[in-house]
C-alpha cells in the first residue's frame, strides 16, 4: 500500500514541481562530468608535465566537490522543506484516515529512494554524455592534441557521485521525519485558510535603511575602484569593501519591502489598475519574508556572473601569454657573483647540452630611483592609476646595448644602435607603452652613473624576453660602458638544446637542482623549460577555467532554484485567494499576467542589484586580467551572458509556467 501511495505522489508531484526534479538531476550531472576530468586524458597525448596537471587538477576538483556537495546538499533540503509544506494538506487526510506519523514516514522514505534512484540514473546518464564533451573543451583549454575519439566512463567519479548524494539523500530522509513528527492534524488541515499578516515597517524606517544600504555600497565601491590592486596582492583591507557590500545589500532588501508597496501606492492609477493592488502586495509580503535569502541570492549572482566572465578571461589571457613568449626550450636565473656563464660553465657541461645560447644581465640604477612615475608625465599617471604597475611605481632595470642585441638576435630580430648619450625602451605592458612613448617624444632624460641621456629617435619596443606573467613596465638599453657601475644584476641564460631534447630537458633541470641544493645562502638558481612552463600554465588556466565553471554553475542554478521554490510555494499558499478572484470574475488572460509579473519582479530584483555589483565586479576582474596580460573579454562577457540567459532564465520560465498549472 505504502508503495502504491508512494508512487501516485511521485507521479503527481513530477508535474508539480519540476524545479525539484530537474535539479536534483542536473546537480548530480554536473558533479559527475567535473569529477570525471581525470578520465579525459585517455584520449590525448600528453607529456610528463601535462599528466601532472591533470592529476593536479583532479585532486583540486576532490576537494572543491566536498564544497559542492555541502552547497547542493543544502539547496535539496531547502526544495525538499518548501515540498513539505506544500502537501501539509494532505498529510492532514492521512491523520485524519488513521495514519500515525511512522507511517507516513514510510511513505516518505519510499518516495525518497524512488526520487533518488530516478534522479541518480539520469543525471549520471546525463553527466557520462556530457564528459564526452567536456574532453574537447578541456583539450582546447590545455593545447593538447586529441589521438582519437573514445568514448570514456570514469567508475571512480560514477562512485563518489553515488555516495555523496546517498549522504545528501539520508539527510533528506532525516529532515523529512523531523518535520513530520511537529505537524499537527488541525495545523495541516487549516493551514490553506490562514492569512499572513503582512507587516508594514515604518516609511521613515524604511528610507534611513535604504539610504544607508547605498551608502554602504558606495563606499565598497570607492574603496575598491580607487585601489584595485588589493585584490591583486590580496590585501587584508580587501575585507573592509566587502563586508560594506554585504551589509549594504543585506539592508537594501530589508528596506526594500517598507516603501516598495507605499511608493507604489502613492500613483493612484498605478495602483488601482487591473491586478496591481494585489500583485504588489503579494510581491511586498514575500520580500519582507525572505529578505535574507534574497540578499544571498543577490551576491551570489553577482559571484556567478564574475566567476564565470573572469575564470574564462583569465584562462584566456594565461593561454595567449604562452602564445606571446619567445621560443627557448630553457632559460636559468641567476644572481651570483660570478657571471653566469662561468659559473655554469665551472660547475655544468653546457657544451653537452646546446650549442646556441646567450647570456644577459638587469641592472638596476644607483644614482636615481627609477620608477615608472618618476618617468613618465602626471597626466599619464592619473590616466593610468588604476595599473598595477603605476599603482606600486615599478623599478625601471637597465640592459646593456650588446646584450640587448645578442638577445635579438637569439630570438632572430633585428638590434639596435645607440648614439652616445642615448638611451632606448621596452616593455612588454601594452597599455603603458604609448605613455612611455609620450616622455620619449617630449625627449625625457634620465641619469645613469653620473651620464644624462636624452632618448633615441627608436620608438618604445613590444618586446616580451623571459616573463610568462607579463610584468615589464620598463626597460632601458644604454651603452655597455655605462653599466659598470650600476646594482650587480640578475643574470639570465636562455638555450635551445641539441639531440634528444626531452632527455637533456631532464638532465638539466636535475643538475640545477643538485646545484640549487648545494648552494651557498646568497645564490639562487632558478630553471625552467619551456615544455614545464608551457604545462604549469596550461594547468594553471585549467585549473581557473574548471573553477570558475564549476562553483560559478553551481551558484547560478542555488539562485534561480530558490527564487523558483519561493514562488512555487507562495503561488501554492495563495490557491484559495485566486480562487477567490476567479469567483469575482477575474479572468485566465489577466490572472496569468499578474503572475508573469508577480514572477518577473522577484527574478528581476535581486538581479539587478547584482548587475550593478557587477559592473565594479568586472571592472576589477579588467584590472586582474591586465595585470596577467591584456586581452578582450567581450566573447567570455557573451558567453556568460549566454549562460546566464539559458539557465536563470529557463527557471524563470518553469516557475511560471508551474505556477499557472497550480492556478488549474
Amino acid at each position: 500500500m505504502y508503495i502504491k501511495i508512494a508512487k501516485k505522489n511521485i507521479n503527481r508531484s513530477f508535474k508539480d514541481y519540476t524545479v525539484y526534479f530537474l535539479t536534483l538531476i542536473f546537480g548530480v550531472c554536473i558533479f559527475y562530468t567535473f569529477n570525471s576530468i581525470s578520465s579525459q586524458k585517455l584520449m590525448m597525448k600528453l607529456n610528463e608535465y601535462e599528466a601532472q596537471n591533470f592529476i593536479k587538477i583532479d585532486e583540486l576538483m576532490s576537494m572543491v566537490s566536498i564544497f559542492v556537495s555541502c552547497i547542493l546538499g543544502f539547496l535539496i533540503i531547502y526544495a525538499n522543506n518548501y515540498i513539505i509544506k506544500r502537501r501539509k494538506k494532505e498529510f492532514g487526510i492521512y491523520f485524519t484516515l488513521g495514519m500515525d506519523n511512522q507511517e507516513i514516514s514510510n511513505i516518505l522514505l519510499i518516495e525518497t529512494v524512488l526520487i533518488g534512484v530516478f534522479s541518480l540514473a539520469l543525471g549520471l546518464f546525463l553527466g557520462v554524455f556530457l564528459s564526452q564533451g567536456m574532453s574537447i573543451f578541456t583539450s582546447k583549454l590545455f593545447h593538447l592534441e586529441l589521438t582519437a575519439f573514445k568514448f570514456t566512463f570514469s567508475s571512480k567519479a560514477f562512485v563518489k557521485t553515488i555516495a555523496y548524494f546517498l549522504v545528501i539523500y539520508f539527510i533528506v530522509f532525516l529532515f523529512n521525519i523531523i518535520s513530520i513528527s511537529k505537524l499537527e492534524p488541525i495545523d495541516l488541515l487549516t493551514d490553506g485558510r490562514k492569512n499572513e499578516e503582512i507587516k508594514l515597517r515604518s516609511l521613515k524606517t524604511s528610507i534611513i535603511t535604504f539610504i544607508l544600504s547605498i551608502f554602504c555600497i558606495a563606499i565598497a565601491y570607492f574603496i575598491i575602484l580607487s585601489d584595485s590592486s588589493r585584490i591583486i596582492f590580496a590585501d587584508r583591507t580587501i575585507s573592509i569593501p566587502i563586508a560594506f557590500v554585504v551589509i549594504g545589500t543585506f539592508l537594501f532588501f530589508f528596506s526594500l519591502s517598507g516603501f516598495l508597496l507605499r511608493l507604489i501606492q502613492s500613483n493612484k492609477r498605478l495602483y488601482l489598475k487591473e491586478l496591481n493592488m494585489f500583485l504588489l502586495r503579494q510581491v511586498n509580503s514575500r520580500i519582507n519574508t525572505n529578505f535574507v535569502s534574497m540578499s544571498f541570492v543577490c551576491l551570489m549572482i553577482f559571484m556567478s556572473i564574475c566567476l564565470l566572465a573572469g575564470g574564462f578571461s583569465i584562462s584566456k589571457t594565461l593561454n595567449k601569454n604562452i602564445d606571446d613568449l619567445p621560443q627557448y626550450d630553457a632559460e636559468v636565473l641567476y644572481d651570483g657573483k660570478l657571471p653566469i656563464k662561468d659559473f655554469l660553465n665551472k660547475n655544468i657541461n653546457l657544451g653537452y647540452y646546446t650549442e646556441d645560447y646567450v647570456t644577459y644581465d638587469l641592472y638596476f640604477n644607483n644614482d636615481e630611483e627609477l620608477g615608472i612615475k618618476n618617468y613618465i608625465d602626471k597626466e599619464e599617471i592619473e590616466k593610468n592609476k588604476s595599473n598595477t604597475y603605476v599603482k606600486k611605481d615599478s623599478l625601471i632595470q637597465i640592459m646593456k646595448l650588446s646584450d640587448f642585441n645578442s638577445v635579438m638576435k637569439f630570438y632572430k630580430k633585428e638590434g639596435i644602435t645607440l648614439n652616445k648619450g642615448e638611451y632606448a625602451a621596452f616593455g612588454n605592458i601594452k597599455e603603458l607603452l604609448p605613455s612611455i612613448q609620450k616622455s620619449i617624444d617630449k625627449k625625457r632624460k634620465i641619469k645613469v652613473c653620473g651620464q644624462n641621456l636624452i632618448p633615441s629617435s627608436k620608438p618604445v619596443m613590444y618586446i616580451t624576453m623571459n616573463e610568462i606573467f607579463k610584468s615589464n613596465a620598463c626597460t632601458f638599453i644604454v651603452r655597455d660602458d655605462l653599466t659598470y657601475g650600476l646594482t650587480p644584476p640578475l643574470s639570465y641564460l636562455v638555450l635551445n638544446f641539441k639531440g634528444d631534447k626531452v632527455k637533456k630537458e631532464k638532465e638539466l633541470l636535475k643538475e640545477v637542482n643538485k646545484l640549487d641544493k648545494n648552494k651557498k645562502s646568497e645564490l639562487t638558481i632558478i630553471c625552467s623549460t619551456k615544455e614545464k612552463s608551457k604545462a604549469n600554465i596550461f594547468g594553471l588556466a585549467g585549473v581557473v577555467s574548471y573553477l570558475a565553471l564549476y562553483i560559478g554553475l553551481v551558484f547560478l542554478i542555488i539562485s534561480a532554484v530558490i527564487l523558483s521554490l519561493q514562488q512555487m510555494s507562495q503561488c501554492a499558499d495563495n490557491i484559495e485567494r485566486y480562487k477567490l478572484l476567479k469567483k469575482m470574475g477575474v479572468d485566465d488572460e489577466m490572472l496569468n499576467k499578474a503572475i508573469f509579473i508577480q514572477t518577473a519582479i522577484y527574478f528581476i530584483l535581486p538581479l539587478f542589484l547584482a548587475l550593478i555589483h557587477c559592473i565594479v565586479g568586472l571592472k576589477i576582474t579588467e584590472v586582474i586580467v591586465n595585470f596577467l596580460g591584456a586581452v578582450n573579454i567581450t566573447l567570455q562577457l557573451l558567453i556568460t551572458a549566454l549562460i546566464f540567459i539559458i539557465i536563470y532564465g529557463g527557471y524563470f520560465w518553469i516557475t511560471y509556467n508551474g505556477a499557472k498549472k497550480m492556478l488549474k
